[in-house]
């Protein structure tokens, strides 16, 4: 069955170049990748949640386009086609900006119906400090309506608590328990650094 690895966390953080790096690399090993993204609905993505106004909103928009992934990732896994699914951002994105945005993890977990998803193998927690995060993303002409500075930093926070509360066990975030977590601060690292501690470890975890 494919291994699901996640690449999550803050925006700004250099995500998308990782998942680009991890791409090439995987393939390179003549891994069967199939790449993805959550949000994935870009109706979703793109309308609904520019018309919405409001947290709750924005909230039950998210759980949806969870709910539309996980049966697309459902028959992904299914077709045996691939060894690896990876995405940018997965389900522990929920709990992080829910909590931005006022919610506990358990409110965020019930709404979600969390324990009927699909569970990740590995979370590549990915982090920066805000500011810097910020500048590197302040001038993207694609930026959605959540990469401000202020939001940044509650984001910055709430990225670190996650990762802490996962490792204490919280009952809330019990979903993820068997995943296992790859922490990157990436503030002061470049992209070549980031892919080459994050191939490391997925080598030393057997991966390839």
């Amino acid at each position: 069955m494919a291994k699901w690895i996640v690449v999550s966390g803050l925006d700004g953080s250099g995500k998308t170049t990782l998942v680009d790096d991890l791409e090439r690399w995987l393939k390179e090993n003549n891994k069967r990748v199939m790449r993805s993204r959550l949000p994935y609905d870009e109706y979703l993505v793109k309308k609904l949640l520019n018309v919405s106004n409001d947290s709750y909103t924005d909230r039950m928009l998210f759980a949806l386009d969870n709910r539309i992934f996980a049966e697309h990732f459902k028959k992904w896994q299914e077709s045996q086609e691939f060894d690896i699914i990876l995405t940018q951002r997965g389900f522990l994105d929920s709990f992080v900006h829910g909590a931005v945005q006022g919610y506990s993890y358990s409110w965020i977990a019930d709404l979600n119906q969390i324990e009927t998803l699909p569970k990740c193998d590995i979370i590549i927690h990915m982090v920066a400090e805000a500011e810097t995060a910020y500048a590197r993303i302040k001038d993207d002409p694609d930026a959605d309506k959540f990469e401000y500075l202020t939001y940044i930093r509650r984001q910055e926070a709430e990225t670190r608590r996650a990762y802490r509360e996962l490792k204490k066990k919280n009952d809330d975030l019990g979903h993820f328990d068997n995943a296992t977590n790859i922490y990157v601060d990436t503030t002061q690292m470049t992209p070549a650094e980031v892919f080459d501690l994050v191939r490391k470890r997925l080598t030393e975890l057997n991966v390839l």
